[in-house]
């Protein structure tokens, strides 16, 4: 068994090394964009599966086939001018009761894992690559500041609730959140976002014709993102916990050493998606 040392450095490398190659792959356009979200949707909905039927070959193949097969038809048959609003709209909603159902469990993943691996995976990747895909340009400045809010919400959390957290989140899904960290993050999320958005990306108005008009700022602007990511994002990574709580598994997967699967590392990102989505359009001149 490692000791706490080794454990903190193998979890040291493998952030280093893969969050290098996640940078690289937003930094590289959509072509490195788009093959690291069909990785991050792929790898997750195997991940899923696995966590429920272990090795079954046959629903593996089906959940994949599901979720490859509905972001072709996001970026190759549908017009995203005309349905690509509904379905964020309806992709926020799918996923808000995926967050009920923490709270009043009506999903058997048993016997819906196909209609999870459609909603939870294939709709919101395949949303954020129509997007990526479709978008005249592309700013990796944007999706890198997305990750690195949800990155930033997770690291505050963290350091808040291990020294002062009391009062558990959620004791019943994940015993080591606190309310203490849970709002510290959101307070420190949100001010580091303010700053960021002034001073790192003053741009913000040019990136996808966003419109930002007095008092909506590119500094309030990334704190809306900020939000997002914090409470929805933490959301996200409870409802992921549920699920390996009701399978009894630790982690999604060994993919990553130290950090656990790809689900584990990316549950809070992929949640987030069409909520950003919809920000976007909305605050679009287009």
């Amino acid at each position: 068994m490692m000791s706490k040392n080794q454990i903190l450095k193998q979890r040291s490398i493998t952030g280093f090394v893969f969050g290098m190659a996640v940078l690289i792959l937003l930094m590289s356009g959509k072509t490195g964009t788009i093959a690291l979200a069909c990785f991050i949707g792929g790898f997750s909905c195997y991940e899923y599966v696995r966590m429920i039927f272990h090795k079954n070959k046959k629903k593996l193949a089906l959940s994949l086939s599901i979720i490859y097969f509905t972001i072709v038809i996001l970026t190759t048959v549908l017009p995203t001018s005309k349905f690509f609003l509904p379905l964020v709209v309806i992709s926020c909603i799918a996923l808000i009761s995926g967050i009920i159902n923490m709270f009043y469990t009506w999903i058997d993943h048993k016997k819906y894992f196909w209609l999870v691996a459609l909603f939870y995976f294939g709709l919101p990747i395949g949303l954020f690559i129509s997007f990526v895909l479709n978008s005249e340009n592309y700013y990796a400045t944007f999706w890198i500041g997305v990750i690195s809010m949800i990155w930033m919400s997770d690291s505050f959390a963290y350091l808040i609730g291990s020294r002062i957290g009391r009062r558990k989140l959620f004791e019943k899904i994940s015993p080591k959140k606190s309310w203490e960290g849970f709002l510290g993050a959101g307070l420190c999320t949100l001010t580091a976002a303010y700053f960021i958005g002034i001073y790192l990306f003053p741009d913000t108005k040019n990136m996808y014709n966003i419109d930002l008009t007095e008092p909506l700022n590119s500094g309030f602007f990334w704190m809306l993102v900020a939000a997002i990511a914090w409470i929805i994002g933490t959301l996200g990574d409870l409802v992921e916990s549920s699920i390996k709580r009701t399978f009894s598994v630790k982690d999604s997967g060994k993919l990553l050493p130290g950090h656990g699967g790809v689900l584990d590392r990316f549950d809070s990102f992929i949640y987030i998606l069409p909520f950003i989505l919809f920000l976007l359009l909305i605050f679009s001149n287009t």
